[in-house]
């Protein structure tokens, strides 16, 4: 069987935008060599057939939400569904706007809460999306054309993710994230479905008023 290409698909809101950039470093970090196509919504923008055509044969949609839904996102979001495409959500904790806790209300209608993905830092991030890459070339049909020897050594990188050992801060292209301070890589507590549930961005000042 011809190994397959990894095809994945990122969609962002406006303010995670510089995160797309993880992805590629993470591919480029493993220890093994595979094909992979990485797509987007081009910055310029794009009509709804050629989202419908990126979106449509993707082994993995990368949903990453931030504070508020901005065009393009709910678009990709809706054809991803429609195309029923393996969607992965992953949210920032961070207050919210109303029009992303409405968009949230529904997207959990269709993607159940306990399937998203949570995070504070870059790094915690990363993590989460190095373990869902590694997962998904670790395929058991072996789509991907691993060799049994890469076979093994991505399965001993995932054990190296699960044990939060990488990626590191320094494996992040800080290049393009411009975290600075301290990361905290801090494990929210999962135990508490409550800690998932979106909260609102506090009134200003003025609007209190």
């Amino acid at each position: 069987m011809m190994a397959e290409k990894l095809r994945i698909y990122v969609a962002t809101t406006a303010d995670l935008e510089a995160q797309r950039s993880i992805i590629g470093h993470l591919l480029a970090q493993l220890p093994v060599q595979v094909g992979a196509e990485i797509r987007r919504c081009p910055p310029q923008g794009a009509s709804y057939d050629t989202l419908f055509e990126l979106i449509s044969n993707v082994d993995r949609f990368y949903f990453l939400m931030g504070k508020d839904i901005t065009a393009p996102a709910g678009v990709e979001w809706d054809l991803a569904m429609q195309l029923q495409r393996h969607v992965v959500p992953l949210r920032q904790r961070h207050p919210i706007t109303p029009s992303a806790f409405l968009f949230i209300t529904q997207a959990i209608l269709q993607v159940p809460l306990r399937e998203w993905r949570f995070f504070d830092t870059n790094l915690e991030l990363a993590r989460h999306l190095a373990q869902d890459i590694i997962e998904t070339l670790l395929h058991p049909q072996n789509r991907y054309g691993l060799t049994a020897s890469e076979v093994l050594l991505l399965e001993q990188r995932l054990q190296a993710v699960r044990a939060r050992i990488w990626p590191k801060y320094e494996d992040l292209p800080l290049e393009d994230l411009q975290e600075g301070g301290v990361i905290l890589d801090s494990r929210p507590d999962t135990e508490n479905i409550l800690n998932d549930l979106p909260l609102f961005d506090a009134p200003s000042e003025e609007a209190a008023s």
